[in-house]
Protein backbone atom coordinates (compact mmCIF):
# COMPACT_ATOMS: atom_id res chain seq x y z
CA UNK A 1 0.00 0.00 0.00
CA UNK A 2 1.62 3.15 -1.22
CA UNK A 3 1.63 6.32 0.67
CA UNK A 4 -1.21 8.62 -0.99
CA UNK A 5 0.27 11.92 -3.02
CA UNK A 6 -0.08 15.28 -1.57
CA UNK A 7 -2.06 17.78 -3.59
CA UNK A 8 -1.28 21.62 -2.91
CA UNK A 9 -4.69 21.73 -1.74
CA UNK A 10 -4.09 19.17 1.34
CA UNK A 11 -1.20 20.83 1.82
CA UNK A 12 -3.27 24.43 2.45
CA UNK A 13 -5.63 21.84 4.20
CA UNK A 14 -2.95 20.53 7.02
CA UNK A 15 -1.78 24.16 7.04
CA UNK A 16 -5.09 25.22 8.23
CA UNK A 17 -5.71 22.50 10.62
CA UNK A 18 -2.41 23.89 12.34
CA UNK A 19 -3.56 26.71 12.96
CA UNK A 20 -5.88 25.46 14.94
CA UNK A 21 -8.84 24.97 11.82
CA UNK A 22 -11.18 21.86 13.00
CA UNK A 23 -12.91 21.35 9.89
CA UNK A 24 -9.93 21.28 8.17
CA UNK A 25 -8.86 18.73 10.65
CA UNK A 26 -11.82 16.81 9.78
CA UNK A 27 -11.20 16.95 6.29
CA UNK A 28 -7.90 15.45 6.86
CA UNK A 29 -9.64 12.53 8.86
CA UNK A 30 -12.43 11.76 5.74
CA UNK A 31 -9.63 12.08 3.50
CA UNK A 32 -7.01 9.80 5.46
CA UNK A 33 -8.98 7.36 7.76
CA UNK A 34 -9.31 4.60 5.03
CA UNK A 35 -5.85 4.49 4.53
CA UNK A 36 -5.10 4.46 8.54
CA UNK A 37 -8.27 1.82 8.71
CA UNK A 38 -6.17 -0.08 5.95
CA UNK A 39 -2.73 -0.12 7.82
CA UNK A 40 -4.16 -0.99 11.22
CA UNK A 41 -6.28 -3.80 9.51
CA UNK A 42 -2.87 -5.99 9.14
CA UNK A 43 -1.88 -5.46 12.40
CA UNK A 44 -5.20 -6.12 13.83
CA UNK A 45 -6.88 -8.56 11.61
CA UNK A 46 -10.20 -7.07 12.50
CA UNK A 47 -11.45 -4.12 10.96
CA UNK A 48 -14.20 -2.97 13.26
CA UNK A 49 -11.19 -2.63 15.94
CA UNK A 50 -8.66 -0.92 13.12
CA UNK A 51 -11.45 1.74 12.97
CA UNK A 52 -11.49 2.18 16.77
CA UNK A 53 -8.11 2.37 16.66
CA UNK A 54 -7.71 4.90 13.71
CA UNK A 55 -9.15 7.35 16.40
CA UNK A 56 -6.73 6.84 18.77
CA UNK A 57 -4.60 7.29 16.00
CA UNK A 58 -6.37 10.99 15.13
CA UNK A 59 -6.02 11.94 18.02
CA UNK A 60 -2.43 11.49 18.03
CA UNK A 61 -2.01 13.67 14.75
CA UNK A 62 -4.28 16.36 16.08
CA UNK A 63 -2.08 16.43 19.48
CA UNK A 64 1.63 16.19 16.84
CA UNK A 65 -0.08 18.31 13.91
CA UNK A 66 1.60 21.66 15.00
CA UNK A 67 5.08 19.69 14.93
CA UNK A 68 4.94 18.55 11.26
CA UNK A 69 6.40 20.34 8.75
CA UNK A 70 7.56 17.97 6.11
CA UNK A 71 4.18 18.56 3.86
CA UNK A 72 5.06 16.52 0.86
CA UNK A 73 5.38 13.68 3.36
CA UNK A 74 1.89 13.56 5.27
CA UNK A 75 1.42 9.93 3.86
CA UNK A 76 5.05 8.66 5.37
CA UNK A 77 3.93 10.52 8.46
CA UNK A 78 0.75 9.29 8.78
CA UNK A 79 2.08 5.89 8.28
CA UNK A 80 4.68 5.80 10.74
CA UNK A 81 2.26 6.82 13.53
CA UNK A 82 -0.34 4.02 12.60
CA UNK A 83 2.19 1.81 12.04
CA UNK A 84 3.34 2.36 16.30
CA UNK A 85 -0.10 2.96 17.03
CA UNK A 86 -1.12 -0.58 16.42
CA UNK A 87 2.21 -2.32 17.52
CA UNK A 88 1.90 -0.62 21.04
CA UNK A 89 -1.73 -1.82 20.70
CA UNK A 90 -0.93 -5.37 20.31
CA UNK A 91 1.31 -5.10 23.08
CA UNK A 92 -0.91 -4.01 25.56
CA UNK A 93 -3.67 -6.64 24.41
CA UNK A 94 -0.22 -9.40 24.87
CA UNK A 95 0.11 -7.74 28.26
CA UNK A 96 -3.27 -8.37 29.35
CA UNK A 97 -3.66 -11.49 27.79
CA UNK A 98 -0.74 -12.97 29.37
CA UNK A 99 -2.08 -11.51 33.07
CA UNK A 100 -5.00 -12.98 32.28
CA UNK A 101 -3.75 -16.48 30.95
CA UNK A 102 -5.36 -16.13 27.33
CA UNK A 103 -3.51 -17.46 24.15
CA UNK A 104 -1.07 -15.22 22.73
CA UNK A 105 -1.60 -11.90 20.42
CA UNK A 106 1.39 -12.04 18.11
CA UNK A 107 2.38 -9.31 15.74
CA UNK A 108 2.08 -9.66 12.38
CA UNK A 109 3.51 -12.37 10.80
CA UNK A 110 5.97 -13.17 7.70
CA UNK A 111 2.50 -13.46 5.60
CA UNK A 112 1.97 -9.83 6.18
CA UNK A 113 2.75 -7.52 2.90
CA UNK A 114 4.11 -4.59 5.15
CA UNK A 115 7.85 -3.11 4.06
CA UNK A 116 11.04 -5.07 4.82
CA UNK A 117 11.42 -2.75 7.95
CA UNK A 118 7.58 -3.45 9.26
CA UNK A 119 8.50 -7.36 8.96
CA UNK A 120 11.66 -6.86 10.97
CA UNK A 121 9.71 -5.26 13.57
CA UNK A 122 6.89 -8.00 13.49
CA UNK A 123 9.26 -11.19 13.37
CA UNK A 124 11.54 -9.82 16.41
CA UNK A 125 10.53 -9.82 20.13
CA UNK A 126 10.77 -6.56 22.03
CA UNK A 127 13.03 -8.42 24.25
CA UNK A 128 15.51 -8.63 21.53
CA UNK A 129 14.84 -5.47 19.91
CA UNK A 130 15.93 -3.89 23.83
CA UNK A 131 19.46 -6.33 23.95
CA UNK A 132 20.48 -4.90 20.40
CA UNK A 133 19.74 -1.48 21.28
CA UNK A 134 21.48 -1.30 24.49
CA UNK A 135 24.27 -2.76 22.12
CA UNK A 136 24.33 0.63 20.27
CA UNK A 137 26.73 3.48 20.62
CA UNK A 138 25.16 6.65 22.41
CA UNK A 139 24.62 8.69 19.71
CA UNK A 140 22.85 5.88 17.57
CA UNK A 141 20.54 4.95 20.43
CA UNK A 142 19.74 8.96 20.65
CA UNK A 143 18.61 8.79 17.33
CA UNK A 144 16.65 5.57 16.87
CA UNK A 145 14.72 7.05 20.28
CA UNK A 146 13.53 9.84 18.47
CA UNK A 147 12.57 8.37 15.61
CA UNK A 148 10.80 5.25 17.16
CA UNK A 149 9.48 6.32 20.41
CA UNK A 150 9.51 10.26 19.85
CA UNK A 151 7.95 9.28 16.33
CA UNK A 152 10.35 12.85 15.37
CA UNK A 153 10.63 12.67 11.73
CA UNK A 154 14.06 12.58 9.70
CA UNK A 155 14.15 15.72 9.31
CA UNK A 156 13.01 17.03 12.80
CA UNK A 157 15.68 14.60 14.84
CA UNK A 158 18.39 16.30 11.86
CA UNK A 159 17.10 20.24 13.35
CA UNK A 160 17.28 18.60 16.75
CA UNK A 161 20.66 17.02 16.64
CA UNK A 162 22.22 19.75 14.33
CA UNK A 163 23.48 16.70 11.59
CA UNK A 164 22.32 16.51 7.78
CA UNK A 165 19.06 14.41 7.23
CA UNK A 166 21.36 12.04 5.00
CA UNK A 167 23.19 11.06 8.02
CA UNK A 168 20.47 10.32 10.11
CA UNK A 169 19.01 8.08 6.96
CA UNK A 170 22.19 6.40 6.52
CA UNK A 171 22.24 5.94 10.25
CA UNK A 172 18.97 4.54 10.29
CA UNK A 173 19.55 1.89 7.58
CA UNK A 174 22.50 0.65 8.91
CA UNK A 175 21.26 0.11 11.51
CA UNK A 176 18.55 -1.70 10.74
CA UNK A 177 20.55 -3.98 8.45
CA UNK A 178 22.90 -4.42 11.54
CA UNK A 179 19.93 -5.48 14.06
CA UNK A 180 18.83 -7.76 10.81
CA UNK A 181 21.94 -9.65 10.71
CA UNK A 182 22.75 -9.82 14.07
CA UNK A 183 19.05 -11.70 14.63
CA UNK A 184 19.58 -13.95 11.78
CA UNK A 185 16.43 -12.17 10.18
Amino acid sequence: MKNPRITPEEVGIIKRAQAGDESAFNALFHKYKGFVDNILFQYIKDMDEARDITNVVFLKVHEKLSTFKAYDSFGGWLRIIANRTAIDYLREMKNKTNVLGDADVRLPSEESSGSAEDDVVNRMTYEHLISEFDKLPDTTRKVLRLFYVNNMTVEQISEALRVPTGTIKSMLSRTRAKIKKSLNI
